[in-house]
């Protein structure tokens, strides 16, 4: 990790080190004094089980575009994935592309139908999400309270909009060509002989591999089978994740409604898509601990039950994904070509060895 990196998690370490200063440290120490650790330990199983949907929605779309991949290395990428996430800034799109990147590695497949299932695997979970935004936004407006109503409805056309630019730029040829050169000419502003050290590779994905990734995401897009089997693990995901806030606080002795847990989940959601700070660390612990206190809990309770949360869901598999990142094997002449189809790949390894 870089001294920037560094900079960011010293900054989100303050911040949390001041929220708890502000709810009281004291009194943190007495909640989690008399904690409940059986609910603290099955928050951790549903945590488990939640990454698993998530795994199975992605092996299910994976397998609608004839790619067999193990279960435990399609886990294993998501780890990847959450590891590259928790520590870049902003929209999570670092992660996705690792996620892919190793996935591809992993099982030899092309990068054009590994991409279009992740793109398709994030689409599909904004219906549960769009669920969610309106029983927050109705809950919120019910409770009485306009702020955190007006906060939450800006949010929700932020969320659309974001959702319908990026659907639209996959869709669209012409915009994903304008994408792909928009993001050389940045690599080239960067570092002039890397870009051009590779601008053959960055023609190649203008030329075969997104045309190959658009035609993969029409495929699943008409595949109603593995759409709808997908749309069901991501409200199980979505469930299980809910579960999880509601155990945490079970754990120390103030439970909470599904409905507040819902409300703080689509605030915190937004605010982590546009954080500096990598993975949002410090940011999401303050906005989410506001917004409970909005809702009407307890500030020591809130600031405890959310950093209890962050640790089982952002810190814990922060450090797992390292791990598993650490043990992940990147020479070279492994790494898959970006090619749109197996023919290919394998028409450019038989020019390689002549």
């Amino acid at each position: 990790m870089d001294w920037k990196k560094m900079i960011f998690f010293i900054g989100a370490l303050f911040i949390i080190a001041a929220l708890i200063n502000w709810a009281g440290a004291q009194g943190i120490v007495e909640i989690l004094k008399n904690a409940d650790l059986k609910y603290l330990l099955l928050a951790i199983v549903i945590y488990i089980l939640t990454l698993m949907a998530w795994a199975m929605r992605w092996k299910v779309l994976l397998k609608a575009l004839y790619i067999e991949a193990p279960f435990i290395t399609v886990f294993k990428a998501i780890f990847v994935g959450m590891f590259f996430n928790n520590i870049s800034p902003g929209a999570k799109g670092l992660g996705e592309f690792i996620r892919v990147y190793y996935l591809a590695k992993e099982t030899k497949e092309p990068y054009g139908p590994m991409t279009a299932s992740v793109m398709m695997d994030r689409i599909l979970d904004l219906v549960p999400i769009g669920f969610m935004m309106v029983a927050a936004t109705i809950y919120a407006y019910n409770l009485g309270e306009k702020t955190l109503t007006i906060l939450i409805l800006v949010l929700d056309i932020v969320m659309i909009g974001f959702s319908a630019l990026v659907i639209g730029l996959l869709m669209s040829e012409k915009k994903a060509h304008s994408a792909i050169w928009w993001i050389y000419r940045q690599y080239h502003r960067l570092t002039a002989s890397g870009a051009e050290k590779h601008e053959e590779g960055f023609k190649k994905i203008d030329e075969v591999t997104i045309p190959r990734f658009q035609g993969d995401f029409r495929t699943l897009s008409s595949s109603k089978g593995a759409t709808s089997m997908a749309v069901f693990y991501s409200f199980a995901y979505w469930l299980l994740t809910i579960a999880r806030y509601y155990l945490v606080f079970l754990a120390i002795n103030y439970p909470i409604n599904p409905e507040s847990i819902t409300v703080v989940l689509v605030v915190s959601m937004v605010v982590g898509m546009f954080a500096i700070i990598p993975g949002g660390a410090g940011i999401i612990e303050a906005v989410n601990t506001a917004v409970f206190i909005a809702l009407g809990i307890n500030p020591e309770y809130a600031v405890t039950g959310t950093l209890l949360e962050r640790l089982i869901s952002y810190w814990g598999p922060t450090v797992i994904g390292s791990f598993v990142t650490a043990g992940f094997n990147t020479k070279e002449e492994e790494v898959p070509l970006p090619a749109p189809d197996r023919e290919v790949l394998d028409e450019e390894r038989e020019g390689g060895d002549e």
